[in-house]
């Protein structure tokens, strides 16, 4: 009765895969492939992006459609970006309305196309690229999917072992919160890591980023030193001998704007 049981639920997964796949196209794994096939966490990431028509939704990564479909639906226009021209063929003739655009999300880049969300489940291999390459762009709302890791490496706050470059450079663009948790089992293929969705809502900051960013790496470039060290190319630690004695994750996200203006203007 158990091997039946476990027959049976190896079916119904695969018969899932199926319904949402419906291809055979071959999953890249240099590309970080890993597809949404529950319907239900499908339902509950559309309710968490709460899509309408007032929205133009920019989508990195579609894969076969998991999430594109609905998008479609609930949304006034929808650009998908996805890397795998297999993958791209496959949704231009599922749905024929969708603006798909076959690139590199990294070396995508077209200001013309004007968007308020963006939603994506991206690969872990370079979600922080991502991350710091939307953190230039103008939108309203980001959704992505992370590898949780990473998800809490970013909600974190100061004096956390999590704590880093990019928790400062986020919260210091974004108000940024954790939506939920996202199960491996739901994937196919299977990650070895549970995922969890971030909702990044935009913050108006008329700093340069670029700039910003440099400064934060080089604060974080050595972790258990301290920020005397790490700063001493940059400035004179007078300018920051309140916090001079400090290791980089002991400062909180608007410490670092405020030290960045205090060095720079």
């Amino acid at each position: 009765m158990l091997l039946l049981t476990k027959y049976l639920d190896k079916q119904q997964k695969q018969q899932k895969i199926f319904l949402v796949f419906k291809s055979n196209i071959p999953i890249k794994k240099s590309w970080g492939q890993n597809f949404l096939v529950d319907t239900n966490t499908i339902d509950k990431i559309i309710n968490i992006i709460n899509p309408n028509k007032k929205d133009n939704i920019l989508e990195i990564g579609p894969g076969h459609g998991a999430l594109t479909k609905q998008l479609l639906h609930s949304s006034n226009n929808l650009y998908a970006i996805e890397i795998d021209p297999l993958l791209c063929k496959n949704l231009k003739e599922n749905f024929t309305s969708l603006n798909i655009i076959n690139s590199d999300i990294l070396k995508w880049d077209d200001d013309k196309i004007k968007y308020n969300k963006v939603v994506g489940n991206i690969p872990y291999n370079i979600s922080s690229q991502i991350i710091f390459k939307f953190l230039t762009k103008k939108w309203d709302t980001m959704f992505l999917m992370v590898q949780k890791e990473l998800a809490n490496r970013i909600i974190s706050n100061e004096g956390t072992k999590e704590y880093g470059r990019i928790s400062v450079m986020v919260q210091n663009f974004c108000n940024v919160e954790y939506a939920c948790d996202i199960s491996k089992n739901v994937f196919h293929p299977k990650p070895k890591v549970d995922s969890g969705i971030l909702k990044f809502k935009r913050i108006n900051n008329s700093i340069n980023i670029q700039k910003f960013s440099l400064f934060v790496k080089e604060a974080f470039k050595q972790r258990r030193k301290k920020l005397k060290n790490n700063l001493k190319n940059i400035c004179d630690y007078k300018l920051i001998k309140e916090y001079a004695e400090k290791r980089p994750e002991e400062i909180s996200p608007k410490t670092y704007l405020i030290l960045f203006n205090k060095i720079y203007f």
